[in-house]
């Protein structure tokens, strides 16, 4: 059988230094050298460096046979890409609409698992998914298990076309693993139980929601104290990243809810996943796409055109606070501060509407006093004319006006206690933190292949907004585009 994952690497060398020269690439935000990227898979720190994997097709810029990319930071910011981790190289994956499917990832006893969605067709021509695991001492170099698949199709009774993205972990001396499925509709995650990582017998339903025909992408994580489970819905309109804060009933296999949230007010964020950092803080990354069947979605603009198509979030701080998760923007953005400028303090200039160009990746910080007098961002390109427009009154709105791809009547809930926003600017992103309430809205905004944007700002009424500061991030390149075994 061909050697897929080295075919792979093969190729991405051979093609990774014209992609550079041809494709405008995000400064921040993770991207592949080349070809399409999705689902962020096995975030784990594992022997002294971060390891996201994801969902990777190296040969186009669209959705085809997957295989599992392969990154690895020690800041969560900046990235080194390596070398495939996993290829669709067996016969239970080798479909080209299948291949390896997301994932999660565990350290047990020095070695580094690998669980994965395994896609193949089966003698009737139906695309079937089963579980499968790969090991590696190293975190470079994966070898799958002899015995996969671990996990049949038919457990359930019989098999279903919608039965993947394995989410495993350690509680006590037990391993549990949830599986998204969708049966008669509905959208479940179910439940197995493991003494040893390779034999797993199913305990019952965990969770199922009526209003969605399928959960995709589950995490499971304790935080301060509480159990939370996240997954995204399919079939929910406007709610793409859900959390639901409660306890796992270990004995019944049942997940009790006690408060559900939304992990992203946008878009543009899917099927997240997080980390677990050595000093036991939580961080969690999205896909910053949206797939062809949500509402708003209306391409990937010029991402096709390029070499790659793709991209992951900021990796965001979460926090519990009662029962809501807040996810804040890292610390650690503050430390790529190049330059920074007050364009507006209601103390010194009074009421005015200030322009600022920016070239670079910026952090935009707004100080605000509540209240339902708007106020209006607005970021334009001055070759094209599009611009993309945020009105914050009780409520942040998201418009974009002139950009075929646009997404429209987005809003992300403020309060009263709403008193910091903060924006931030990539090529294609845009991400804005509410900093006391802990909510995120992150859309894409195509400008065409370049950063360079008209930002100007109004309000009515002198004493809602205090001040305003633009900040360059350093523009040095963060991620690694070398590949490296």
């Amino acid at each position: 059988m061909k050697n897929k994952a080295n075919e792979a690497n093969q190729y991405i060398e051979t093609h990774r230094a014209l992609a550079a020269k041809t494709s405008h690439q995000p400064i921040l935000h993770f991207t592949p050298s080349l070809g399409w990227m999705n689902d962020p898979n096995g975030l784990i720190f594992f022997k002294g460096e971060y390891h996201l994997f994801y969902q990777y097709h190296p040969y186009q810029t669209k959705w085809h046979q997957m295989y599992w990319g392969h990154a690895v930071s020690h800041d969560l910011i900046t990235w080194q890409e390596l070398q495939i981790a996993l290829a669709p190289s067996e016969v239970y994956e080798d479909s080209p609409e299948g291949g390896c499917f997301s994932g999660t990832a565990i350290e047990h006893e020095g070695t580094l698992y690998l669980f994965y969605t395994a896609v193949a067709k089966n003698t009737a021509g139906q695309l079937i998914q089963k579980q499968c695991v790969a090991m590696s001492q190293d975190g470079r170099h994966f070898s799958k298990y002899e015995n996969n698949p671990i996990i049949q199709n038919d457990s359930l009774g019989k098999e279903n076309p919608h039965f993947r993205d394995p989410k495993v972990w350690q509680k006590d001396h037990t391993f549990y693993m949830l599986v998204g499925v969708s049966q008669d509709h509905v959208g479940k995650l179910i439940l197995y139980r493991s003494e040893n990582l390779l034999e797993w017998t199913l305990m019952d339903v965990a969770f199922e929601e009526p209003n969605a025909w399928m959960l995709e992408c589950p995490d499971f994580y304790e935080l301060d104290g509480k159990d939370v489970l996240t997954f995204s819905p399919v079939g929910i309109k406007n709610e793409y990243s859900s959390y639901l804060i409660g306890r796992m009933d270990y004995d019944k296999g049942r997940f009790q809810v006690e408060k559900r949230g939304i992990l992203d007010y946008g878009v543009d964020f899917y099927a997240p996943q997080t980390f677990l950092t050595p000093e036991g803080e939580r961080y969690i990354i999205g896909w910053q796409n949206g797939w062809e069947w949500m509402d708003e979605w209306n391409g990937f603009g010029e991402l096709t055109e390029n070499s790659w198509c793709g991209a992951m979030s900021i990796p965001r701080k979460l926090k519990r606070k009662g029962d809501r998760l807040h996810a804040l923007l890292p610390e650690k953005i503050s430390q790529l501060k190049a330059a920074e400028t007050v364009i507006y303090d209601t103390q010194t200039d009074g009421y005015q509407k200030l322009v600022s160009t920016i070239q670079k990746p910026t952090l935009i910080e707004l100080s605000l006093e509540a209240g339902k007098i708007p106020i209006t961002l607005v970021f334009k390109d001055k070759r094209t004319g599009q611009i993309d427009v945020f009105t914050i009154e009780e409520h942040l709105s998201y418009h974009s006006e002139g950009n075929p791809l646009g997404r429209k009547d987005i809003t992300m809930p403020l309060s009263s206690k709403s008193k910091t926003l903060k924006i931030l600017l990539d090529l294609y992103a845009i991400e804005v933190f509410d900093e006391d309430e802990g909510t995120v809205l992150s859309v894409n905004s195509f400008f065409k292949g370049t950063l360079a944007r008209e930002f100007s700002f109004s309000c009515s009424e002198k004493a809602r907004l205090k001040q305003v500061v633009v900040t360059e991030l350093n523009e040095k390149q963060l991620i690694k585009r070398s590949l490296k075994g």
